[in-house]
């Protein structure tokens, strides 16, 4: 028998899922496409060709190995599937490649088949940027547009609509959307019900709310308390919509001042190591091991920094009825539990999560972390962009905001040399936090407002991206100026005193507020400072002709570090982290035996 490799590809998923604004629509969006792409991929491939082999199917793409003659039929039911689930609005590429009949015989898993790999991308490629012709939608004045999408026509109302929506139509699309989100939250609730009986794929819901499936079973395994509460069962809730997301999010001891963050994780260069692999097994287990780690890294900071939320009063019926408050308080005095996240998109090496303030940096870093464990055999890695933001910022900006923080990463990470620890470990974290309405884009900050060059001298009032134990490092310090109690007004007077970018007025000003501070705190600014220098910016970067010099002292001056351009620039470059450390100051986790300052 002839086989034949079959690639595929779903077009411009950010474009379909995050079409709106609206959480209902971004999870149901979601939802969809990860079942189409987990669980309906292998199982049509499976019914044409019992001997089908599934490659890897996730991340919106797939690489299947079946007989050639169910090649292209494989592709059309997949392409009519997804017109078919949702409603016209994601559509898929598909490519076939056929092998050599002499390799019938051989194991195909084990063979060389880097020429075809190579052939297949090709095809899938060209495929993708030459899509068939669209025909125009007929127009006219008295049609009105989807009041969410506003990109297709309405087509009716949505029994699963939020407060003050009862004027508003929607489109087929997002319609069927908002009928997934519906399903999938009944789903979670099912097997959060259950958790020691979940199964990815094993039955009806765990087959629908894919993801979910996988993250409740991993749960289950390395943390058997998550869904107990004084050893009681508890049945936590996904949050109905973004209103219950910022209720549950405001509900802590240390509510952030009512923000929340958008965690976007994304694997370092993977599309071009996978390139290099010319062996489906090579392919299989790369693909394998890498949605395990993204997987296992969620679960952990799930089960580590992210535990069910107790909130009262919470409505999540999925319409409009009224209801008597006092009575559903009375009747469960503890409220209901959340889970004080919502995952907007998991698969390949892509991770998107929505939290509080107050937990996103700590999730960034499990995740970051465990990923690299985990991925340890594929050498794998992940950059992070946070984007703290008022809860109520649209969401659409900050989705923007976050992806634009994590390119920065990506290439901060790949130019600073400064930063390269000797391990190989291109890990990345970047972060930023909306203040005001006219919040840019974080490269066009750093050019304009974190990073100042002159002729010789080049001033970056930022660290960011950070290493994976750098940042600890700054958390830390965060959590023992907290501890002392250390002033804001002192912290902000740093942060103007750093963003003069000047030798001269940045140390006399810097120094001018340490003065003000308490003895303690002023002893303790200094010793971390100089030991964070010396730790993580001057080791390795200073020459042997200073060697001789007192550790530490030549080489910072407060609140500055110095350094030399090893480039042919020789340009002088001062650092220093007290900027981060203030934007930060609000947003690491409040411990134990910490006092809050007075002012």
């Amino acid at each position: 028998m002839v086989y034949a490799l079959v690639a595929l590809d779903t077009d411009r998923i950010k474009n379909y899922v995050f079409s709106t604004d609206r959480l209902r629509e971004i999870r149901g969006a979601s939802s969809i496409l990860d079942r189409l792409n987990r669980e309906v991929m292998g199982a049509i491939a499976r019914d044409l060709d019992p001997n089908a082999r599934v490659i890897y199917a996730n991340g919106g793409s797939g690489l299947f190995l079946l007989a050639e003659e169910k090649a292209e039929e494989f592709v059309r039911r997949i392409q009519a599937r997804y017109r078919e689930e949702t409603q016209g609005g994601a559509t898929i590429t598909g490519a076939v490649q056929r092998l050599p009949a002499e390799l019938a015989g051989h194991d195909l898993r084990q063979a060389d088949l880097h020429q075809q790999l190579d052939l297949l991308r090709y095809e899938l490629r060209r495929a993708k940027e030459c899509p068939p012709a669209i025909v125009a939608r007929p127009s006219h004045p008295l049609l009105r547009l989807c009041d969410s999408c506003g990109l297709e026509y309405a087509a009716g109302q949505s029994p699963w609509r939020e407060p003050r929506e009862e004027e508003q139509r929607y489109c087929p699309v997002c319609l069927q959307k908002r009928r997934e989100d519906a399903q999938i939250k009944k789903s979670i609730e099912s097997m959060a019900a259950r958790p020691q009986e979940v199964r990815p794929g094993s039955g009806e819901e765990e087959k629908r709310a894919v993801l979910w499936a996988n993250l409740i079973h991993r749960l289950n395994r390395i943390a058997p308390d998550y869904f107990l509460e004084d050893g009681k069962p508890i049945v936590p809730k996904r949050p109905r919509d973004i209103d219950t997301l910022r209720a549950v999010a405001g509900s802590g001891r240390d509510s952030v001042r009512d923000y929340l963050a958008l965690i976007y994780a994304d694997g370092n260069g993977m599309g071009s190591r996978i390139e290099k692999l010319s062996t489906l097994k090579q392919i299989e287990e790369f693909a394998s091991d890498i949605d395990d780690a993204i997987c296992e890294a969620l679960a952990s900071a799930v089960a580590e920094h992210l535990k069910p939320v107790p909130v009262k009063g919470l409505l999540d019926e999925e319409d409009n009825e009224e209801e008597n408050d006092q009575a559903r308080q009375e009747a469960q005095p503890q409220g209901d539990y959340f889970f004080p996240f919502d995952v907007l998109l998991l698969g390949g090496d892509d991770l998107m999560l929505l939290t509080s303030g107050d937990r996103a940096l700590s999730v960034a870093l499990e995740v970051a972390r465990v990923f690299r464990e985990k991925a340890g055999k594929q050498q794998g890695t992940l950059s992070v962009g946070v984007v703290f933001a008022p809860l109520k910022y649209p969401f659409g900006l900050m989705h923007d905001l976050a992806e634009n923080a994590l390119r920065f990463a990506k290439k901060q990470a790949r130019m600073d040399q400064w930063r390269d620890a000797g391990d190989g470990d291109d890990t990345r974290v970047n972060f930023l936090v909306v203040a005001g309405a006219g919040t840019h884009e974080f490269d066009y900050l750093y050019k304009t407002v974190y990073c100042k060059r002159e002729a010789d001298t080049e001033f970056r009032a930022t660290l960011r991206p950070y290493r994976l134990p750098v940042l600890e490092n700054l958390l830390q310090a965060i959590r023992e100026a907290k501890r002392l109690g250390f002033p804001r007004s002192k912290l902000h007077q740093l942060r103007e005193a750093v963003l003069k970018m000047n030798r001269t007025s940045t140390v006399l000003d810097a120094l001018a507020a340490l003065q003000g501070c308490r003895d303690r705190e002023r002893e303790f600014l200094l010793r971390w400072l100089y030991e964070f220098s010396q730790r993580y910016l001057l080791s390795g970067n200073q020459s042997e002709t200073n060697s001789g010099n007192i550790q530490g002292f030549p080489h910072v001056i407060f609140p500055w570090s110095r350094l030399q351009d090893q480039g042919q620039s020789g340009r002088e470059i001062y650092l220093t982290p007290l900027l981060d450390l203030v934007e930060l100051y609000d947003f690491v986790a409040a411990e134990e035996g910490e006092r809050e300052s007075e002012d």
